[in-house]
This record gives C-alpha cells, structure tokens and sequence, in this order.
C-alpha cells in the first residue's frame, strides 16, 4: 500500500463526504421549502398574467385579421368560378341626333391595313419536342370562334338564327329600360328602311355606337367569364375549332383559359407583370405531369395556332378593334355596303346582325366581308366572322366557306362584380401550375 492510500483513505474519505451532503439536505430543505412557499403566488400570478401576453396578442391579431378580410372580401373562395352578373352595367342608350339621315364626320379613320406586327419572336434556343400536343398557340385572339354549322344567308332577308343552336343560356347585365330600346328600335328601323343609299351610313353610324356602349361597359368591369371559341386561318390553313373556359380581368390584364375542345385539358394563364411577362402553359392528357411551360406571348411557338397573342385575347380587344375598322369605314364610305339586320339569334338569345361587304382590295385589304351579331340586352359582341379576298378559281357558291378567315364566338357570357380571389393564381391548386 503506498503511503498516499495511508495518509488519504479514499473509502473513509467517501463515507465522510457522503455524511456531509446529507447533513446538508436535511438542514437546508426546510430553508429551500419556506421559501418556495414565500413566492408560490408570485409564480401563480406571473403564469397567468405577465406570461400569458403573447398568447394574447395573437389571439387579438387572428380576430382583427378575420373581421377586416370578412369585411372587405366577403365570402369569396379560391375556387370560385363564376360570382352572378354585374349589376352596375351602364344601360344601353344611343343619341342618334335629330335627323340620322345626315351624314356624320368621325374625323379620321383608322386604317389596320395588312396584319399588325405583334413583335419579334423569342429566342428559345434548340428545338423543343413537345409530342403531339406541341402546337401551343396563343389560343386567343380578338375574341372566340365557333363553328357556326353552315354558311349563313345574310342578305337584306337573311335570318341568322340558323348560324348557330349552342345550349348554354348567357347571364343578363341588366335589362334596357324601355325608352332606350325605343331608340334602339327607331335607329334600327331608320337603318334598315332600304337596302341602298343613305342606309349603309345609317348602318354603319348604329354600329359604331353600339361599340363604343360595348367598349363602356366593358371598361367598367372587373372581369368576366365565357365559353370562348375560335377558327383560323394560320399557315393557310383554317384550323379546327377549339373551344375553351375562359376568365378575363382587366386590371392588370389577366387571362386564363382551359380547354373543351381540341387539346383537351391545356391550360394557360397569363398576368402582366408577372412570370417576366410569359404566359404559363400546362399540357393536358398524359403530359399534365411535365412541368408548365414559360413563352413569350409573341413568339414562335406561342403562335404556332393563333393570328393573335394572348395580349389580344377578350371581348374588349374584340370591340376596339372591330371599333377602329368601322370609324375607318364611315371615313371612307365609298366602295362599302353595310346592312343591319333585325331578329337575328345566337345560343337562344335576341341579337341585332350587321354585315359590311367590300366592293374590292381597295376598299379593305384586310377582309371582304365582316358578320356581326350584338346581343340585344347585353350589348357586347357575340360572333364575328371575317372572310378573305377569293383566289382565282373559287367557287361562287363556297365563296364564304372557302374564305373564311376568322371566326369568334362567346356564349355563357358572365359579368362579375368581383375577381374571385385566386382565378389567375399561379399556386391556385385547381390549376396544378
């Protein structure tokens, strides 16, 4: 044993420390114990008051934030679709003037000429084999296209209603008051009186103001919602019609469409501003699993199937452009014929039909012949058709079936009060962007 173990017993020193320690707890424990007691209802107090306070403040901040998004979005839902009709659309009303058989100076016309430059195309690199469902397109343009089963006879005695039997019934604005339908009819009476002289300035003057209503309206509306579809000509070929759910909002302009037809499933959205100004396109059929693509509205493949970028897309562009053409018509008014037709009808609903012919390429080089149908109670275009100057050798008798060029159409036509939160959301899970 070394002299350290005998000067140092490690085992009594141990015994000896652990008698000490237990001396201790037995003489401080009533210490320790008392004053425990002493701040017990310091500690209950400081629990339920003092230590409460986050607690408390975000339960305050949680009922502030649901009263003021109760009172100032209401019950709109990420999925909503349509919200009812406008109810603050103005009325149709049209100040024809004393005598409508003057002639009327609208100063200049505008004259689009040949197809408008929309841009260069983007650069997307290499080739992109996107299958079969490659053809992207902008699938928008001034307005929709349709089919409208047959060509129409739209002389003097022409009846429309045969242009088209589609199921959906369209939602009203509001209903005309009865002294503007008056108006309405006495301009419509005045126009239609004859088939030559005067008449087609007539015509064309009840045209123009029935656009800018369209155009006012339209302006003063959030968005809307519609069946939108549309046939082209793209490449000198007239596609097949696509038919597709669009919604629109006009601040900042916003579109999404889904298709019904054609490729079935494809979606696209675009928002200025936003996604570097690009629309987003999503695939449909098996390909939804490929992640969305990002074009340039105005680019090659972007426009594969459309005469339009998605920036032209919606019934205002519609009624602006149809707008500039007609101004540029009354200015002129020499080598056009304009006839307006009454009791026409498209998807069930009442509509007043223009037709505007061209007596030659110098007249318009852009369209020969323009069809229109208006919907009587809410005032906006439903159907446009264009058609082209004939090639040599086509038949007098397929002259508009081999000339069409351009076909629009909307129907289910849904003003909304509100954008419903959500509708042009990149991260709306509906969408699967």
């Amino acid at each position: 044993m070394s002299k350290v173990s005998q000067m140092f017993p490690v085992r009594q020193l141990a015994w000896l420390v652990g008698k000490l320690w237990m001396l201790i707890r037995v003489v401080l424990f009533p210490v320790t114990w008392s004053i425990s007691m002493v701040f017990w209802p310091f500690r209950l107090a400081y629990r339920i008051t003092v230590a409460q306070f986050p607690n408390v403040l975000a339960a305050t901040i949680a009922v502030v934030s649901f009263g003021f998004i109760s009172a100032n979005f209401g019950s709109a839902t990420v999925d909503a679709d349509l919200l009812g009709d406008y109810e603050g659309v103005p009325e149709m009303s049209f100040d024809l003037g004393a005598d409508l058989g003057e002639s009327t100076d609208f100063g200049g016309g505008v004259d689009l000429g040949d197809e408008a430059d929309f841009g260069d195309e983007a650069d997307f690199g290499d080739d992109v084999d996107l299958g079969g469902e490659a053809d992207l397109g902008a699938e928008a343009d001034l307005g929709a296209e349709a089919d409208l089963g047959g060509e129409a006879d739209l002389s003097a005695e022409a009846d429309l209603s045969a242009e088209a039997d589609l199921s959906a019934e369209a939602d009203l604005a509001t209903e005309t008051d009865p002294g503007e339908e008056n108006a309405v009819e006495e301009a419509v009476e005045v126009a239609t009186a004859s088939t030559h002289g005067p008449s087609t300035r007539l015509a064309l003057f009840v045209n123009v103001a029935m656009l800018e209503k369209a155009e006012a309206v339209l302006a003063g509306l959030p968005g809307y919602t519609a069946t939108f579809s549309k046939q082209e000509v793209v490449a000198d070929e007239l596609s097949d019609e696509q038919v597709m759910q669009v919604k629109i909002r006009h601040e900042p302009f916003s579109v999404y469409m889904k298709w019904v037809t054609g490729h079935k499933g494809r979606q696209l959205l675009y928002v200025k501003g936003q996604n570097e100004n690009r629309m987003l396109v999503k695939l449909g059929g098996w390909k939804k699993k490929l992640p969305a693509l990002k074009l340039d509205p105005s680019g090659s493949m972007a426009m594969k199937e459309s005469r339009y970028p998605i920036t032209k897309a919606g019934l205002l562009e519609l009624v602006l452009e149809s707008l500039a053409i007609r101004r540029g018509d009354l200015a002129r008014s020499e080598g056009i014929r304009c006839r307006l037709i009454e009791n026409q009808e498209f998807d069930g609903r009442p509509c007043y039909g223009f037709v505007v012919e061209y007596a030659g390429p110098g007249a318009s080089k852009r369209y020969r012949k323009t069809e229109m149908l208006i919907d009587c109670k809410l005032g906006v275009p439903v159907v446009v058709r264009n058609f082209n100057w004939p090639t040599t050798g086509t038949n007098a008798a397929d002259l508009d079936a081999e000339t069409l060029v351009e076909c629009y159409t909307y129907r289910n036509i849904k003003f909304q009060r509100e954008v419903a939160r959500g509708d042009f959301d990149r991260g709306n899970k509906a969408y699967r962007f």
